[in-house]
């Protein structure tokens, strides 16, 4: 749900007033370290679907928690952004969850089709199907939306949290008044 946040922050922006340029102005710290973050879980991902088996299963739950932990420093390196503090807690909700269930996000079956129940199963990727012996299930994939146009979405209370954030980070940043000691061009004729 992460590109309908964005697409529907900018949007709402926009009809707010906001100015798109204010977006480049925005000043993030250590922002490589999503780029590296999304590498990392991209690439276990892969290896997972692809049952390739380059690490142990100790290694691949070490490097998808890092990712995380990545991601929550850079959250905190850049604290003081607006959503901020909302897209922290999104992330450390889904890393404790996913750190506490084996290394992977669990997801409620009962919205799942039958072939991607049978892939979770299979512990297949990111995601694993969530069980009685799941962790923490309140904060697992076990929320759902079906949007028109886009499709069925299985999300969690993290997700939600750091799509919150990422809203209010968009749209703060777009909206935001002009600081008061930028001085203002104005017309005046000199006599």
């Amino acid at each position: 749900m992460l590109i309908e946040t964005l697409i529907i922050a900018l949007l709402f922006s926009l009809f707010s007033g906001g100015k798109l340029s204010r977006l480049g102005q925005l000043a993030l710290r250590e922002s490589w370290l999503v780029p590296v973050a999304l590498i990392i879980q991209s690439g276990l991902y892969w290896v997972a679907v692809k049952e390739i088996g380059l690490a142990s299963n100790w290694l691949t739950q070490l490097l998808g928690i890092g990712s995380y932990f990545l991601l929550l420093f850079f959250t905190w390196r850049n604290r003081a952004c607006p959503g901020m503090h909302w897209i922290a807690l999104g992330i450390f909700l889904n890393t404790i969850v996913i750190g506490l269930n084996g290394g992977v996000m669990p997801v409620d079956p009962s919205f799942l089709p039958e072939e991607s129940r049978k892939a979770l199963l299979e512990g297949q990727g990111t995601h694993g199907l969530m069980t009685s012996t799941t962790r923490l299930s309140f904060l697992a994939d076990r929320l759902y939306l079906s949007i028109i146009g886009i499709g069925k979405q299985v999300f969690s209370l993290g997700d939600i949290l750091v799509d919150l954030g990422i809203f209010l980070l968009v749209f703060k940043t777009m909206v935001r008044k002009q600081d008061k000691s930028t001085p203002k061009a104005h017309n005046s004729t000199t006599a």
